[in-house]
């Protein structure tokens, strides 16, 4: 196992995009003068979200605290089954722009996540500082989203694109809730641009081409709001 990897800060914009453009988003994001083309394959990317039983992380969401994070294991393809390759990522918000940090961590079953003392034991395993590791002990897993991405750079690579559509949520908190089938989130397509701070200015150009709406959309947040009905924020 490496110590863990970091992307610098970068800012991050997010649009819906309606229905009646989701068949034709590829063209309208290819015809933006910065030159967008595909860059990689799709897949459905996976996800389970750790919390305090306060639910610290979705709070300092809500609230708008500047200084806050997220803590989620990335696995991309299946969803059940073995897990190979997959990520502890932290990811952290400081004020407009956010960093993550990646700790590769050694493969397993999901419902492995079940067994008592397995969690405690993976995170072990995943090279993490004392204070990193001390405060994934303190956490529980609040649920798991899954949603199929595709993905897109500019010609001069200054500003990276995805698309998420597929979303859907399951809850976590029983073997038989994984055995069920995931609830659907209403909304349709989520886009996101991606860029570093130094490149504000310019977004700006590419974002008045997009005729989307720009939100405030944390699927964390979209998810514990839908599994615990706590209605959505959008």
């Amino acid at each position: 196992m490496n110590k863990g990897d970091s992307e610098s800060n970068r800012f991050e914009r997010k649009f819906i995009i309606p229905e009646r453009l989701t068949h034709s988003i590829e063209e309208v994001i290819k015809s933006n003068s910065v030159l967008m083309r595909k860059i990689f394959y799709p897949r459905f990317v996976n996800n389970i979200y750790f919390d305090n039983p306060s639910f610290r992380f979705y709070f300092e969401n809500i609230d708008g605290v500047c200084e806050r994070m997220k803590m989620r294991i990335r696995w991309y393809g299946n969803l059940k089954g073995r897990i190979k390759k997959p990520v502890l990522e932290l990811k952290q918000k400081h004020g407009l722009t956010g960093t993550k940090s990646f700790f590769r961590m050694p493969s397993f079953n999901l419902s492995d996540i079940y067994h008592p003392g397995f969690l405690s034991s993976l995170f072990q395993k995943a090279n993490l500082d004392m204070r990193k590791k001390n405060l994934m002990l303190s956490l529980k897993p609040t649920l798991i989203n899954r949603y199929q991405r595709k993905y897109f750079l500019s010609l001069d690579q200054k500003f990276r694109l995805t698309i998420d559509d597929h979303l859907e949520y399951f809850p976590v908190s029983s073997p038989e809730q994984l055995s069920s089938r995931g609830i659907k989130d209403s909304l349709s397509m989520i886009m996101e641009l991606k860029y570093a701070p130094i490149y504000q200015l310019e977004s700006a150009n590419i974002t008045q081409e997009f005729p989307f709406r720009v939100i405030k959309n944390s699927k964390y947040v979209r998810g514990v709001q839908i599994i615990y009905n706590l209605g959505t924020y959008i």
